[in-house]
């Protein structure tokens, strides 16, 4: 009775986690969304920019003959005012685009954030790159400025050395956290504590105070792992679109003051000048496994190795792996199901999580073989 208990609440928690995600964001009141045609109004006529399609759904085109300079072209959002959140639909094609010496030269779709008084830098968040003759398919972000409220434009850059790519099926919505998202997380928070806390204290001879320990170290990983994760952008989970609302959009209401405060500055469409490489936004962890690309391994061995160690000094070195190969397996299956894919590198990650679970287990090892002064009754709970 206890194991089918224990599997229906994960079920259920499971189940209640996925459709709050799903239903985290509503459309800003009073804020209609914005697409391509709109955009176009105020576009630069410059060359390498080609509109096609038709007026009520066209694309844009960015094209570099071989030899030419780098290209990019910022684009405003008319009448989109500084906001906290935004939703956006978009499709990528290239065309025989091919990139240049650097990994990042290619062609690539931004999101700039504007400081609404204009005197902080530009924070930009890459949204799509697209190579050779890739289709990216229909794709849903929901991009967030780091020091929000801001002001977003759009910039597209070619920075291979021929060929084109092409936007298209472009929708932009600002959006909002619903309060059913606020003010549900930490109660489901608590449940998964509570969940974790009463599997690890159904084993034999397991403090409630190390249970309880224990399953925070689980739900801190769970948290910044899983989900929500490190990522910066978000995404829904697999493959399923936000559950925004759209009967809302259109809705004549008065916004929220940080979500639709009006902005002092005023962006205009124009060629610029390309910005290079940019620097990964997210979590501490998220930008050290981009700066240190080359350590990714390694950061994988630390990634396991600092929690099942904690858990093994607190539970046991047994009961830690029970723990830490399903947490493991958790980090690598979210990355699926929001949708950044699984390939060989995330097999081998695989293998770098059991390095970090050896690790750990032998530092849990060399700790209980020095001749620390504790308890022989603590001693022995820590070296099961």
């Amino acid at each position: 009775m206890r194991l089918l208990f224990l599997i229906g609440s994960f079920v259920a928690l499971l189940a209640a986690l996925v459709l709050l995600w799903a239903h985290r964001y509503q459309p800003t009141p009073g804020l209609p969304a914005s697409r391509l045609a709109d955009l176009r109004q105020d576009a630069p006529e410059m060359a390498g920019l080609i509109w096609g399609g038709t007026p009520e759904s066209p694309t844009l085109r960015i094209k570099l003959d071989p030899g030419e300079a780098p290209l990019a072209v910022r684009l405003a959002i008319p009448g989109t005012p500084a906001v906290e959140t935004l939703h956006m639909r978009f499709r990528l094609v290239a065309q025989g685009l091919k990139p240049g010496a650097e990994k990042w030269a290619d062609g690539r779709f931004i999101i700039e954030w504007h400081s609404p008084t204009g005197q902080a830098g530009i924070e930009m968040d890459s949204m799509g790159t697209i190579m050779n003759d890739l289709d990216s398919g229909p794709l849903t972000f929901v991009a967030v400025p780091a020091k929000g409220p801001a002001v977003p434009a759009l910039r597209l850059e070619h920075l291979g050395t021929g060929g084109s790519f092409e936007l298209s099926e472009l929708e932009i919505m600002a959006i909002e956290e619903r309060a059913l998202w606020k003010y549900s997380r930490w109660p489901l928070a608590l449940a998964w504590l509570a969940w974790f806390a009463v599997c690890i204290g159904s084993w034999p001879d397991v403090k409630r105070w190390q249970a309880l320990a224990a399953a925070f170290v689980c739900l801190l990983m769970a948290i910044g792992f899983v989900i929500p994760g490190p990522w910066k952008i978000q995404r829904p989970l697999l493959e399923q679109d936000f559950r925004l609302g759209a009967d809302c959009i259109e809705t004549p209401a008065t916004a929220p003051p940080l979500a639709a405060a009006p902005a002092a500055l005023r962006i205009s469409s124009a060629k610029i000048e390309p910005s290079g490489k940019i620097h990964t936004q997210g979590s501490l962890a998220l930008q050290l496994r981009t700066m240190l690309k080359p350590l990714r391994p390694l950061l994988h061995v630390a990634l396991l190795a600092v929690p099942t160690l904690a858990l093994a000094l607190l539970l046991g070195r047994r009961r830690a792996v029970l723990l830490a190969v399903p947490l493991a397996i958790a980090v690598e299956c979210a990355q699926a199901a929001f949708g950044y894919g699984f390939d060989s590198r995330d097999l081998a990650d695989f293998l770098f999580d059991g390095i970090g679970i050896g690790l750990a287990l032998w530092l849990h090892r060399r700790l209980l073989s020095r001749p620390w002064p504790l308890p022989a009754r603590a001693r022995s709970w820590i070296d099961r």
